[in-house]
This record gives structure tokens, C-alpha cells and sequence, in this order.
């Protein structure tokens, strides 16, 4: 039977660090101009209907409402409910350009031109993928919650006086039976990604016969890829927090009493030309750090994928 090693596997994205730094940046750039850049752009663009809908709920007075603000309100939803659909969509086709380009350097790491990055059918096939998988996910996680909350209700009903114990050790239960069937199916399902990439055409269900006998060496992967992951932001956030309190100590805006609270309530245009390098460098750094765990989450399963269909 074709097998992968584990501890190769889940490295393997430290491998394509090393061996690829400057892929890497580009992804970081490749991440801030096709997910952040639009974010900002969102933002601004509804920024004055929030700013319209906060300043007629702070002049409302009691028993006094102004009819147009629930207009406002709507068309203000309506935008929001808009711009998520229309963000999901993209970003699921930007997290599928980077998810290749990854997938590129482990299993074609002689297409290195344009740091791996590319726009073709590969790319399109694996953004169907992400949003088939996001709408299965959410369909089943309800149909399993609501089954749940109903056989909760159930037994919290039939069971007396005992009944919040009872619903209680059910609800409990009945989650972890779930939670485990899902990450195994989940487990199952996960060298989807990779099939699709590599064979340029869609495939999920595939994966079920790829990882056949795999499910243990697969979940070991993927806690250790959490572990790693878990880690390095552990060590980022404290990095992190080190540089805020050295930045804190270095400006001179908020130093003294009730500094700070009088820096905060400044317009966000002064704050923002008081900050801006610093939030210019930690910007550029958590891009390339966004690029690394990403990095290091993708490259494990075209990993195995490789190793898999190596040996069979």
C-alpha cells in the first residue's frame, strides 16, 4: 500500500521557505493586493453609510425616530450583504491563485517563474472546489446542529426532572460523535485540493479513495501542522507585543497623564500620520508572515498527494 512519511509531510512547507524565499514575498504582495487592498477599498466604500446610520442613532431622541433611517439601514445591509458575497468569491479565487502557487513549488518546482503564480484553469478549477467545499461544510454543519438541538429537546423533554442533566450529557455526546465524524471525513476528503491541482480538473469525492487506509498518518499531518502553526503565532504575537510596548515607550504623543485617552479621541487622519510607519512595517510583516503559514498549511497536503501517487 503507498504510504507518506508524517514529520516529511507536515515539514514540508518550512522546506519550500527555505528553498523559495523569494516566492514567498510574493505571495505576501500577491496577498496584500488581491485581499487586503480590496478589504480597504469595501471599507471605504461603505464607510459613510455607517458613518450617515451612527450619527442619526446618536441625535434620535426619545419617542423621536426619523423614517428615513430605517431606509438607511436596509440599503446599508443590502450593500453589506453585497460586498460579503461578492468578497467571498474573490477571496476564495485569490486563496486559490496562492494555494497553486504553493501546490506549484512542491509538485512542479520548475515552473518557479512569477514566484510559482499563475492564473489558468488549475486556478479556476480549485476556487470551484473552495466554494463547493464552503457550502457543503455549512449545509452539513446545520443539518447536524439542527438534528442535535431537536434529539437535545427530546430527551430534555422525556426525561423528567432530570432533564437538563440529561440534555445536557446528550448535547455534549452527540457534538463529539460529530466533531469526530466530520474530521474524519473532512481527513478523507483533504488531498481534494491537490487532485484538482494536479490533475486540472475538479475533483472531491476522489480524494476518498486516494486516502484510503491514510485517515491515521493524515490526522497525525494535520495536528502536527496545527501544532506548528499554533506555535509560530505564539511566538509572532509575543514579538509583537515586545515592538508595541517598545513603539509605546518611543512616542511621545501618548506619554504623560491622560495622554493617551486625548491620542485615541484625535481625528483618525491625525492618528493615522502620527502611525503610519509603524503600521506601514507591521503591515508588510504580517503579509509575509499571512504567506508562511499559508505556506506551511498548504504544502503538507501536496506533500502526501506526491508521495501517494509516487508509490501506487
Amino acid at each position: 500500500m503507498a504510504r507518506f512519511v508524517v514529520g516529511e509531510a507536515a515539514t514540508s512547507g518550512f522546506g519550500v521557505v527555505v528553498r523559495h524565499p523569494l516566492a514567498v514575498v510574493g505571495w505576501a504582495l500577491a496577498f496584500v493586493i488581491g485581499l487586503i487592498i480590496p478589504a480597504l477599498v469595501g471599507l471605504f466604500w461603505l464607510g459613510p453609510q455607517f458613518a450617515r446610520l451612527i450619527q442619526l442613532a446618536l441625535t434620535q431622541t426619545a419617542g423621536a425616530t426619523d423614517p428615513g433611517m430605517f431606509d438607511d439601514f436596509m440599503q446599508a445591509q443590502s450593500s453589506v450583504t453585497t460586498l460579503n458575497l461578492l468578497y467571498w468569491l474573490w477571496s476564495s479565487f485569490v486563496r486559490a491563485v496562492l494555494c497553486a502557487a504553493v501546490f506549484r513549488a512542491v509538485l512542479m518546482p520548475e515552473a518557479s517563474a512569477w514566484a510559482f503564480l499563475r492564473i489558468g484553469g488549475r486556478e479556476l478549477w480549485l476556487t470551484l472546489l473552495f466554494v463547493v467545499e464552503q457550502v457543503l461544510a455549512m449545509i452539513v454543519v446545520f443539518i447536524i446542529g439542527l438534528l442535535i438541538i431537536i434529539l437535545t429537546a427530546i430527551v430534555a423533554v422525556g426525561a423528567g426532572d432530570q432533564g437538563q442533566t440529561a440534555a445536557i450529557a446528550v448535547a455534549a455526546s452527540t457534538s463529539a460523535i460529530a466533531a469526530g465524524v466530520l474530521i474524519w471525513v473532512a481527513l478523507r476528503l483533504s488531498l481534494a485540493a491537490p487532485m484538482t491541482f494536479a490533475d486540472a480538473q475538479f475533483r472531491l469525492f476522489e480524494s476518498w479513495t486516494l486516502t484510503r487506509g491514510q485517515g491515521w498518518r493524515l490526522l497525525g499531518m494535520a495536528a502536527l501542522v496545527v501544532i506548528f502553526i499554533l506555535l509560530m503565532e505564539i511566538l509572532v504575537l509575543a514579538a509583537a507585543f515586545g515592538a508595541i510596548v517598545a513603539a509605546g515607550g518611543s512616542l511621545e504623543a501618548i506619554q504623560g497623564s491622560g495622554a493617551l485617552e486625548a491620542f485615541i479621541t484625535r481625528p483618525p487622519i491625525a492618528i493615522l500620520r502620527d502611525l503610519w510607519p509603524w503600521l506601514l512595517g507591521l503591515g508588510a510583516l504580517s503579509a509575509v508572515f499571512s504567506a508562511v503559514l499559508q505556506t506551511v498549511f498548504w504544502a503538507p497536503w501536496a506533500a502526501a498527494y506526491k508521495a501517494l501517487t509516487a508509490e501506487a
